[in-house]
């Protein structure tokens, strides 16, 4: 059925989203996209056919959402991440459903194990902890809501491949531990298939195959004939971005694969780097 659909922080996977709702007007019954910016909103709005407006959630009020529509919000946390979830729950009081897409940022360190939904909350990054205080205040909510916590998010555009391609990347640390990925077509059809069913909590979007950073570095540089990408200590670059490549863990998608029922169209990395480069 046909329902209405509010994109709540229209970036990188909220545009590849609405293009996708566009294409299916089985699914939508009329898509909103928002940014903080309103004139970003409504020049996206207008590339994408759909309508954009401004909203920001630290400041309640300014998101407005139809009667059952389902809201999914991929903007990232900001100074107060509790505060702008009661925005969201406020302004999605008649939602018939909540799509929150977090981040596998809110795990503890991996050393290398399979990490699943029930491993420790215990983020070690700040963007990480954002993402506990937002899930922790989702929890309240009266509307139906599940979060996605996507693992590193790939695809045109946007990953390893331009930055290795343009000689700007380096491997953080030794390259040995693992980074778990997903393609943006494959959180985008996750994010669907969490709108419009039941499953509730915490479901990890991740691919199968989350392989040590420095092996996928090296195999990219090796596709365009070149050296593999030096290596830097961890202490060498932001905590942010070494919590993120060295956590070394390996992100189950069962539930993913079993309870949402997602089919992957790119369970490796290996698949996409092959669509993308031809």
């Amino acid at each position: 059925m046909s329902v209405p659909w509010v994109i709540v922080g229209c970036g990188y996977t909220g545009t590849a989203l609405a293009r996708m709702l566009t294409s299916r007007p089985q699914l939508a019954a009329g898509v909103t996209i928002t940014r903080r910016d309103g004139e970003v909103a409504r020049a996206l709005g207008a590339v994408l056919g759909v309508r954009g407006v401004r909203a920001d959630l630290a400041e309640p009020g300014s998101l407005e959402v139809p009667r059952g529509a389902i809201v999914v919000c991929a903007s990232p946390p900001g100074a107060d991440p509790a505060g702008e979830i009661a925005a969201l729950l406020a302004a999605a009081r008649d939602a018939a459903r909540i799509v929150y897409v977090s981040s596998t940022g809110v795990y503890g360190p991996g050393g290398g194990a399979w990490v699943d939904e029930s491993w420790p909350i215990a983020p070690i990054t700040g963007s990480g902890r954002a993402r506990v205080a937002a899930e922790a205040a989702l929890a309240g909510s009266a509307v139906s809501w599940i979060a996605l916590r996507a693992a590193g998010i790939y695809g045109p555009g946007r990953g390893l491949v331009e930055r290795i391609r343009g000689g700007a990347y380096r491997v953080v640390g030794d390259g040995t531990g693992h980074v778990a990925r997903i393609h943006v077509a494959d959180l985008v059809a996750a994010i669907v298939r969490a709108g419009l069913t039941t499953v509730a909590g915490a479901v990890n979007a991740a691919d199968d195959d989350p392989a040590p950073i420095g092996a996928v570095a090296d195999e990219v540089a090796a596709r365009f004939g070149l050296p593999p990408p030096p290596r830097v200590p961890a202490a060498e670059v932001s905590p942010e971005v070494a919590g993120m490549l060295t956590a070394d863990r390996r992100i189950s998608n069962r539930r993913l694969r079993d309870e949402l029922g997602v089919v992957l169209r790119y369970p490796s990395w290996r698949d996409g780097l092959a669509a993308e480069l031809g």
